[in-house]
């Protein structure tokens, strides 16, 4: 009998929802995780971290002023993917149009253009196949608690891409990827660039 994409074939079925975090988990985050985190991504030792996380820096579209905020993202041929709680964080925000900045990535800094999607079916996508590539672990670097050991699909994970942004980096000067991808199975977004080349 043929299942969906949720179960696998053990009947093991896979959820996923927010990872509801206490308030004083975003304080100390604010004020003394992101300070740390801020001078080891600029740093020679920013390798013990940058594989996941990246420094970004942008002026404000309102304020004027300049920020900078580590953030998780996922490498798509010469675009960064950053993924954030919406409700959490207000950075993205200044990505709704397109917007320069520069970030910190591996110890180099690049400049580059951001431009924010809150397309829920954009966002499924995307954390799906994040998810497929790297395994269900990768969830709580984007903000999701999932049970089960399969990806969720596509239309679960629309149930909770409201409370999500995605934001994509275009960076013209990347060098390229030796290292081969962990793809789990054959699924690939050409939106993502998850595509294996022919």
């Amino acid at each position: 009998m043929p299942t969906d994409d949720a179960t696998d074939r053990d009947g093991r079925g896979s959820s996923v929802e927010i990872r509801t975090m206490p308030a004083p988990f975003f304080i100390a985050e604010k004020y003394v995780a992101n300070p740390v985190l801020r001078r080891l991504l600029r740093s020679k030792l920013h390798w013990l971290v940058s594989n996941r996380l990246m420094l970004l820096s942008y002026v404000g579209r309102r304020s004027g002023t300049r920020y900078a905020t580590p953030v998780a993202y996922d490498r798509r041929e010469d675009v960064l993917v950053a993924t954030t709680l919406r409700h959490h964080s207000n950075w993205w925000k200044n990505f709704r149009e397109e917007h320069p900045a520069t970030v910190w990535l591996r110890g180099v800094r690049r400049k580059t253009t951001g431009l924010a999607t809150t397309n829920a079916r954009e966002i499924a996508e995307f954390v799906r196949s994040s998810l497929v590539r790297y395994g269900v672990e990768r969830a709580r670097w984007l903000g999701l608690n999932v049970e089960g050991e399969d990806p969720p699909s596509v239309e679960e994970l629309e149930t909770v891409a409201d409370e999500l942004v995605v934001v994509r980096f275009s960076v013209d000067d990347l060098e390229p990827v030796f290292q081969p991808l962990h793809i789990k199975e054959e699924e690939f977004s050409n939106r993502f660039g998850t595509e294996l080349p022919s």
